[in-house]
């Protein structure tokens, strides 16, 4: 009989005590480990949190002792490896991306999994407790609206479009814990024309049969040389308006204005 064993990045080693939990690097153990000091079959099931870095690692570990293979399937750590994250969500670092390609459900419906690497700038601080952190799930929400927009509805703009969040607000149902999860993607609305593209959408993250968090999100999409120039202007109206207040308060401060 095979025993299933899910394995974690090394942040949610605390998630991993007292269940059939392990660690990349504690699966890293294993795999150096003699073949007959094992006596299970295993199947390794990949949750969050695993840098593909390291699951290269483990695998070249596998391939060096060939003893291993009988007892230890790591097909799934392997499908991590080689499978793509989304390539449409605006991050320039690989890691920082926390959603796989998408699959369209409907005509207006998509999936995605939420692939966390621990090495994800949300994460680079800490991590509490047993459950993925919630500012994580808002960026893969933000990342999956902007990568199922330019895939999808705006494929002609990929990489020359400026996104705007006009209203976004999101309800945490459970806690989500470093196991495989799915982020479903329904666009509610859509208004495109040549000068901007307005959409509504719902974002929902579950976990098995368990609902976790739910964006209702409304943004716009603007060409990049339409906003840029729009923002340069504000900006420099923000800056110019700070300046001069400093100005003001430095003379009323020194009493140099005079009434």
């Amino acid at each position: 009989m095979t025993k299933r064993i899910i394995v974690v990045g090394d942040k949610f080693s605390e998630f991993s005590n007292g269940k059939d939990v392990v660690t990349i690097s504690q699966l890293d153990l294993i795999t150096q480990i003699p073949a007959h000091i094992i006596d299970t079959d295993s199947h390794f099931i990949v949750g969050q949190g695993v840098r593909d870095d390291y699951a290269g690692k483990v695998l070249d570990n596998q391939r060096r002792n060939k003893n291993h293979e009988n007892k230890l399937d790591l097909t799934e750590l392997q499908q991590l490896t080689t499978s793509a994250k989304n390539a449409h969500s605006h991050k320039k670092m690989y890691h920082n991306t926390l959603i796989g390609m998408a699959e369209r459900v409907e005509e207006d419906s998509f999936a995605l999994p939420l692939l966390i690497d621990e090495r994800c700038e949300l994460m680079a601080d800490h991590q509490t407790g047993q459950h993925i952190q919630g500012m994580i799930l808002v960026e893969a929400c933000r990342q999956t609206f902007i990568a199922i927009t330019e895939e999808f509805y705006m494929a002609g703009q990929a990489g020359k479009s400026y996104y705007v969040i006009n209203d976004m607000n999101i309800k945490f149902d459970n806690f989500l814990f470093p196991l495989p999860a799915l982020v479903n993607y329904e666009l509610l609305e859509k208004d495109i024309n040549e000068r901007r593209s307005r959409f509504k959408a719902t974002i929902r993250i579950s976990q098995h049969t368990t609902l976790c968090a739910t964006m209702s999100v409304a943004f716009t999409v603007y060409p990049s040389s339409v906003i840029s120039e729009k923002e340069g202007l504000l900006a420099t109206d923000m800056t110019h308006s700070i300046l001069q207040s400093q100005i003001t308060h430095t003379l009323v401060s020194d009493g140099s204005t005079h009434v």
